[in-house]
């Protein structure tokens, strides 16, 4: 994954991991046999509360794994600070739990997914472990420079990373397309579905770098796609973004909100009273993304029911296009914004905090302008 000559680039290490993550999610996906087999269902703590049922599938979980051992190779003094959503822990069909890794080679890994897959599913499992091996270089239509890091305003034994490796996973294993009545805008299906991956400083919390990919985003023919590709640094002294975020263009007309559509019905009557309309959507990310592309105004979720590897790559993108993601409750009892931060705290199974610290539990607020949180919160608290 280096660039050639051996330099790295971060950036671009992100963008490729991302796109090798879009790869295999469309592999498993393209043969509904295999995705059938690999779909498992989440229990217990791993559950989301949200939802009657949530699903883990061997594509999050290989992706998520993909990614940390990819990123930890080419940038070791960040490898024990990768985290991401999933227990790397899938149960195969004799019930034993199988730690999925990747391994030197794709012999290894291989070996790995076939403990999981067991005979019978050679080929897969040869398919899967190619995959995860093979060299990727995001190519698109138009070309981009990524810009390097400056190299003194990073300190990479400080950065940590989240990743979510498939957002919307519910949409992922349906591919139900419903559409809202705003173009461009779909309510469910694979346009739902993103790879999110967030770094930020350690020590501070605050998200620096974000890459944000939908491998379904571009059907060229049945079951063939490709992705769509965006990204965001927001240091101290250094921003940068994307080409296909500079011309964003923003819709015309009243201002429009994205929803889930398990948002508390007292919110959404808030949001008419003062003037905007609703588009109903899946996945964190996409909601998040929405907001990034100026496709809408904002995003509101009032509920603790989104997560830190949600949030990481999106907040740091909008960070670069001097937006914010900020907590809700906290935002507007106090006032003022109060953005999402990324503390860690030492898990303590003892008092049942081990994942509290990353909830987002005081729900959120998404926008590219901060101008119009300011109005918005101040109207919110009127209300």
């Amino acid at each position: 994954m280096s660039d050639a000559g051996g330099n790295r680039n971060l950036i671009r290490s992100l963008i490729n991991a991302a796109e090798k993550a879009a790869n295999i999610a469309r592999i498993c996906r393209s043969n509904k046999a295999l995705l059938s087999l690999l779909v498992q269902e989440k229990k217990g703590d791993e559950a989301n509360a949200r939802f009657e049922h949530d699903f883990k599938t061997l594509a999050d979980v290989l992706i998520q794994e993909t990614i940390k051992y990819d990123v930890g190779a080419e940038f070791p003094e960040m490898k024990d600070n990768i985290r991401g959503e999933e227990s790397p822990n899938f149960t195969n069909a004799n019930g034993e739990s199988i730690a999925i890794a990747v391994g030197p080679g794709a012999g290894e890994t291989e070996s790995c997914l076939l403990a999981i897959l067991h005979n019978g599913h050679e080929e897969a499992a040869r398919i899967l472990a190619t995959e995860v091996h093979r060299e990727i270089a995001f190519d698109q239509e138009q070309p981009e420079e990524i810009p390097e890091l400056p190299n003194d305003a990073v300190d990479y034994t400080n950065l940590g990373v989240w990743i979510d490796p498939i957002d919307a996973t519910a949409e992922y294993i349906s591919g139900d397309t419903m559409f809202t009545n705003f173009p461009g805008i779909t309510s469910t299906g694979l346009d739902c579905v993103t790879v999110l991956i967030g770094v930020y400083d350690l020590t501070s919390g605050i998200p620096l770098i974000g890459v944000v990919c939908q491998p379904f985003r571009n059907k060229i023919d049945d079951n063939v796609y490709t992705s769509s590709m965006y990204w965001g640094i927001a240091l101290d002294n250094f921003q940068a973004h994307s080409k296909n975020l500079n011309n964003s263009p923003k819709r015309s007309g009243g201002h429009l909100g994205i929803f889930s559509s398990s948002e508390r019905a007292e919110l959404l009557q808030q949001m008419l009273e003062i003037g905007y309309e609703f588009a109903f959507s899946a996945g964190a990310g996409h909601k998040a993304l929405k907001v990034i592309t100026n496709e809408v105004d904002i995003y509101v979720l009032s509920k603790g029911s989104t997560f830190k590897w949600d949030t990481c790559g999106p907040q740091a993108i909008l960070r670069s296009l001097n937006g914010d993601i900020v907590e809700f409750q906290t935002s507007i009892k106090e006032g003022k914004p109060v953005p999402l931060k990324y503390i860690e705290v030492v898990d303590n199974e003892a008092d049942g905090s081990i994942a509290d610290w990353k909830c987002n539990s005081q729900g959120l607020i998404a926008v590219r302008d901060m101008k119009l949180f300011e109005d918005l919160l101040v109207k919110l608290a009127e209300s």
